[in-house]
């Protein structure tokens, strides 16, 4: 294997037999493959991918999409039925909650057991017991059978194991989800530093929001497949893309969602249905999708729409992203709906706002819509990433983190 990848998945699959009857298993064992008794679930099928050292990958996809096995092939806790996985050293694996311990065993025994089947020698668990025992927090209860933990002590102990042996490869499955708010943190903060500590990661999350965070790139997986491989932005598009599916059915077929052709560059990513379209979006200064800033100047931004009818409560909205596409800030305004049946109608909308943001790059995503409330809304043209801009911010100004914020201070 090259050493710059840490994981490579070559044409996975799992297959699993599923039997209607008990005795059709007998019947199976009995005319020994000459005749089938089962029928055949591939929960997942035929999948390949690379991640390279130090990389952060997520995986998303609806329940029963496959994320779960994949990850237990990966591990090995699954034997595939076709394909194969390789990986460059040592991999721990926080998966189903308390996969891997004893019930019967005390959270004490239950960590040398862990660590003896992930390589290391009892001296090296000695040396790290302190900082798993004192990670978990669970008190006098590492010396009590595993079996009296509730779930939050028993994912506590788990992650706690998963992050203090040294491992090249980290893979967690959703399990982080159980502990309370405040080990959540303290999770999230640790593997922020595993992954600018160069560790590679597989995280697989329904929380869109720290798969975007966390991951350069991002699997989706559909029905056991992969549906694609790509920025963790466009996968998030996609993902939400399809989690309209009950929207869809209540529309009319002319009216379905479909990916669009985006307008801006580097991350852009558009879907929509037919029902209108963002024609432009540009800062009118260079009438075009790209421009520079300094820290205070202010963002014009020009949006044009078109939208028929059948849009009963049309929208214009600007989202403002960091470079990871994470949300910043936005608004939307309304427009007026046609009053006739019969028609287009065009809009031009005008976005401002001040740049009161630090050294980095942006970007802007432009939606038409029909909006309902603040907190519900139909897309009829997204248009991900469609602007972008840097800002430079002067020496003269000082401000810590990412937004400049009117913050006073003085003695009283």
């Amino acid at each position: 294997m090259p050493a710059e990848v840490a994981i490579r998945v070559q044409n996975l699959s799992k297959c699993y037999q599923i039997y209607d009857r008990p005795q059709d298993r007998l019947k199976q064992s009995l005319w020994r493959g000459r005749k089938r008794f089962y029928r055949e679930f591939w929960a997942l099928r035929d999948v390949s991918f690379e991640v390279g050292k130090g990389e952060t990958v997520g995986i998303i996809g609806r329940n029963g999409s496959g994320k779960s096995t994949l990850l237990q092939l990966i591990v090995g806790t699954l034997n595939p039925t076709e394909g194969g996985v390789k990986t460059d050293g040592r991999v721990a694996a926080l998966l189903e909650l308390g996969s891997g311990f004893n019930p019967d065993f005390t959270g004490r025994e239950n960590v040398y057991m862990n660590g003896a089947i992930l390589g290391l020698s009892r001296e090296d668990i000695d040396t790290r017991f302190e900082a798993i025992a004192a990670f978990a927090d669970i008190g006098d209860f590492i010396d009590q059978p595993v079996k009296t933990y509730s779930s939050g002590m028993m994912v506590r102990l788990a992650f706690s194991v998963s992050i203090n042996v040294d491992p090249n490869i980290l893979i967690v499955d959703e399990a982080l989800a159980v502990g309370d708010m405040g080990f959540q943190i303290k999770c999230m903060e640790q593997l922020d530093r595993l992954t600018k500590s160069g560790i590679t990661m597989l995280f697989v999350s329904h929380d869109i929001g720290t798969i975007k965070a966390f991951c350069s790139r991002v699997i989706y997986l559909v029905d056991g497949r992969m549906k694609a491989f790509g920025s963790a932005s466009d996968m998030v598009e996609l993902y939400l893309l399809d989690m309209r599916d009950a929207q869809k059915k209540a529309l009319s077929s002319a009216s379905q969602i479909k990916i669009k052709t985006p307008l801006g560059g580097e991350k852009a990513f558009a879907f929509g249905t037919d029902q209108g379209h963002v024609l432009n979006a540009v800062f009118p200064d260079t009438n075009n999708t790209q421009s520079v800033f300094s820290t205070g100047d202010i963002v014009d931004v020009k949006v044009e729409v078109e939208y028929g009818s059948t849009v009963k409560n049309p929208a214009v909205s600007l989202v403002l992203h960091d470079h990871r596409m994470i949300d910043l800030s936005g608004r939307y305004f309304r427009l007026p709906p046609r009053t006739s049946d019969a028609g287009i109608t065009r809009r031009t909308v005008l976005f401002s706002f001040p740049a009161d943001l630090n050294n980095g790059h942006f970007f802007l995503t432009v939606r038409l819509e029909d909006r309902l409330s603040d907190d519900s809304f139909f897309p009829i043209d997204k248009q991900v990433g469609a602007l972008s801009f840097s800002v430079i911010r002067p020496a003269s100004q000082h401000f810590i983190g990412l937004v400049h914020l009117p913050i006073q201070a003085e003695e009283p």
